[in-house]
């Protein structure tokens, strides 16, 4: 006897398929969709947060402070009625240190307009080329303290992208940008699980190129690590640079 219930086939040029067979694909397209979902789920909930930091791009601010050089372009700002202050890093738009922009006023109190960069606690000016003017003042008193030395464990980073420019700066994702804005003379850093640390070679010198192979990377570096206001600077000869061990 025919039992057209366990013989359904499907002939592809049918009109509809059998009635046991389209319920079949049914049911394992809607398993597939829900699974689809749950994996996209678990997917976008297993991503780590991205950190909070910003870029006010397009957005002007006016400063004023005294220009220092050393070790990178930075302004210091002095809060009301003591000796503290505040520093900003410079640089200038696109992959660009602000050397070029700055190099003539070391050391002078001037004003300039930019567009903060800030992640942390620690802060940047990007800098509207031509808008630096010399100001009548008296420089402030930087002073700084040995920390001794370290042993620290983190990745080199180019500050203007991890400071808030891009998000995530960081990582071997972001190493050929991070490379080319070094290159262009913004300040590398040292992230570690809870500190960032601008980087300078062992005599106080710019560390620019001759970072460029551990970008990205995660290493250890043997230095001797300073505060100055609320930045901490660490002394590193490249040659004390090592792989870390996973």
């Amino acid at each position: 006897m025919h039992n057209s219930d366990t013989d359904e086939f499907y002939i592809g040029y049918a009109p509809r398929p059998p009635r046991r067979i389209a319920r079949t694909v049914f049911r394992a397209v809607i398993a597939l969709n829900a699974l689809a979902v749950a994996v996209a789920g678990v997917l976008v909930f297993a991503q780590q947060p991205f950190a909070r930091s910003v870029f006010e791009f397009g957005q002007y601010r006016d400063f004023t402070g005294m220009l220092e050089m050393k070790p990178y372009p930075a302004l210091l700002v002095g809060h009301p009625g003591g000796t503290e202050y505040s520093r900003y890093l410079l640089v200038a738009p696109g992959k660009h240190g602000a050397d070029a922009e700055v190099g003539s006023f070391a050391g002078k109190t001037v004003s300039l307009r930019g567009s903060l960069i800030y992640r942390a606690g620690q802060t940047m000016i990007e800098i509207v080329s031509g808008s630096v003017k010399e100001l009548p003042g008296v420089p402030l008193e930087v002073a700084g303290m040995n920390l001794g030395d370290v042993v620290v464990r983190g990745e080199i980073v180019d500050s203007k992208c991890y400071l808030g420019v891009m998000n995530p700066g960081q990582a071997k994702v972001h190493r050929d940008c991070a490379a080319r804005c070094i290159s262009g003379g913004i300040p590398p850093a040292l992230v570690t699980s809870d500190a960032l640390y601008l980087l300078v070679g062992g005599d106080g010198r710019p560390l620019g190129r001759e970072a460029l192979d551990w970008v990205g990377e995660t290493i250890e570096v043997s230095g001797n690590a300073h505060r100055s206001g609320e930045t901490l600077i660490l002394r590193a000869e490249p040659a004390n640079f090592r792989r870390a061990a996973n």
